[in-house]
């Protein structure tokens, strides 16, 4: 008891991120197996997974997002390795450019990626409009299997890229220079030396790209009907929110996806633990100049990728929100839209306040709680420590869609007393939820770059654990902790799964009234509203910044 007792902040961590994560998820589980268990009955045992056999159309839906996740995966690994490469060990004028260009995607969230390709691909959309139409094999293609694969591809390709720049740097150059002692050219040492050690960052940035895919509501619910591709998420999400509402076969689709993320999981962590490299690092980069035609090659596939992934988006979605109407001469801008954004009632003002004090409530609670959870990860080690750190882990793996649905269920069984669902409140606990997961690791990493030493010499000195991490771990954890709000802040700006899920009535966030005004036909507003949402984001991100750079001088 006295062990349990000086392990406090463990037992407390265990107890938060298990109600917060394992539980729901837990009940989601069984709720699957037992379709009326928050009934009280136990009755209709496995009657969901029948229901998911023998339902038309599952099958092939499953085979659909399972397919679409891997072909998504395989793109974004072919175009971001030779991304990757050329970041990391080519040198050629605007490197620096292209390397800031590149978080361009990974700051636009997919669904809006989404929305800006259908304005432009859709018949008598910006395409047609600019080049007096385009041939209809390719807008066929566009609204099948390969385009939706495509739009992903280019949301998702920057993971992978950023991930082989940064695996490249590390990979001990004396094993490149072996091989070419050997007589290996600069092909044959790349394959059978340099692709081999970057195994593990091709599988974990591919990872990271299949599971967003598998989780990833936006961009199968804009482009999957209208390419005659059904996929799970959207498919889960109509089961719960369209009437009659089948809970039963939601969980158990939610929990296959669940299955399907923990294989891939496990799968991967053995494929890198199989082909981790034990060569250490290395403070020397070998770099190749390009010249001649290889610098218009380099800059035409970056400048290639840049287009698909952040000038098409961005310039439909700007211009959108933008055009009046169309006449004649080419179109008519206008500002109403922006301006009806901020209208006596407007419905859009209402959004971005919800989105910005929710994702601001949202961010400093993960601070907070990640915060706390990392300290008793890194200080107290232990069988329960591990348990802490697996419950932690699971939103980062996890669906985003599965972990809804879980929560559903945990806050709207009969027995819970506290009623929370239906309300903000609710949406703001599903953002802590989404979000914990990475504001602990911002904080754990952190805490192991600080020496214990000092926490010890105040222990010696009489000074109790509550002042020790006060005084001494608080104030150097503070960095990682700003950089933890900063992107809990920008994650939760643009959530859409959690939100169009549990946004109670009269409510609506940002991505929420982008989504909603675009299926209304107000492509206007909702285009004026995701320019704006991505505008403050990047604001924030960049006021973060110069504070930052500032700080240093």
């Amino acid at each position: 008891m006295r062990q349990l007792l000086y392990r406090w902040p463990v037992c407390f961590g265990v107890l938060l991120i298990g109600g917060l994560v394992g539980w729901p998820l837990l009940l989601l589980l069984a709720q699957s197996v037992f379709p009326n268990l928050l009934d009280g009955r136990l009755d209709g045992f496995l009657e969901p997974y029948r229901a998911m056999v023998t339902t038309e159309g599952i099958g092939g839906m499953l085979w659909n997002s399972f397919a679409w996740a891997a072909c998504t995966t395989a793109i974004s690994i072919v175009v971001g390795l030779p991304c990757g490469w050329l970041l990391a060990r080519a040198e050629f004028a605007g490197k620096c450019l292209a390397r800031l260009l590149l978080i361009v995607p990974l700051m636009t969230p997919p669904y809006i990626g989404a929305l800006s390709y259908v304005l432009v691909m859709q018949p008598a959309g910006f395409a047609d409009q600019w080049f007096g139409g385009i041939p209809e094999g390719l807008r066929a293609w566009f609204f099948s299997f390969w385009g939706v694969s495509f739009v992903m591809a280019m949301m998702s390709f920057a993971y992978v890229a950023l991930a082989v720049d940064a695996a490249l740097r590390a990979i001990p150059s004396r094993l490149e220079d072996a091989a070419n002692l050997l007589g290996a050219g600069r092909y044959t040492t790349f394959a059978r030396v340099t692709l081999p050690l970057l195994t593990p960052a091709l599988v974990n940035s591919g990872l990271i790209v299949f599971l967003e895919c598998l989780s990833n509501f936006g961009v199968p619910a804009i482009l999957g009907p209208r390419a005659n591709l059904p996929l799970l998420p959207a498919e889960i999400y109509y089961l719960v929110t369209s009437w009659p509402v089948d809970l039963p076969l939601a969980t158990s689709l939610s929990t296959l996806l669940c299955l399907v993320a923990f294989v891939s999981l496990i799968a991967g962590q053995r494929a890198m633990a199989r082909f981790q490299s034990s060569g250490g690092r290395t403070t020397v980069v070998r770099t190749v100049r390009l010249r001649g035609a290889h610098l218009p090659w380099a800059w035409g596939f970056l400048g290639c990728l840049f287009v698909a992934a952040a000038v098409v988006p961005y310039f439909a979605m700007v211009l959108t929100s933008l055009v009046d109407h169309w006449d004649a001469d080419g179109p008519v801008l206008t500002l109403r839209h922006y301006t009806g954004l901020f209208a006596g009632d407007s419905t859009g003002r209402a959004a971005l306040w919800t989105s910005l004090w929710l994702s601001a409530a949202a961010a400093s609670i993960c601070c907070i709680l990640g915060g706390f959870t990392a300290y008793a990860i890194s200080r107290f080690p232990g069988g329960l420590t591990r348990l802490l750190d697996g419950l932690a882990l699971m939103p980062r793996v996890l669906p985003k869609i599965v972990l809804v649905i879980g929560l559903i269920m945990a806050w709207n069984a009969p027995w819970m007393k506290i009623s929370i669902y239906n309300t903000v409140w609710m949406l703001l606990l599903a953002y802590v939820a989404l979000t914990i997961s990475d504001a602990l690791r911002f904080s754990d990493t952190a805490l192991r770059q600080i020496s214990e030493r000092l926490e010890h010499a105040a222990g010696m000195l009489g000074a109790r654990r509550l002042r020790i991490f006060m005084s001494i771990v608080l104030p150097l954890l503070k960095p990682a902790l700003g950089a933890t709000w900063v992107t809990t802040f920008l994650v939760c700006m643009r959530e859409l799964v959690a939100s169009i899920i549990l946004l109670p009535p009269g409510v609506e966030t940002t991505a929420t009234f982008i989504f909603n005004q675009f299926e209304q036909g107000e492509i206007g507003s909702a285009m004026a509203m995701a320019s704006l949402t991505i505008v403050v984001s990047t604001a924030i991100l960049a006021a973060t910044r110069l504070r930052g750079n500032t700080k240093i001088r």
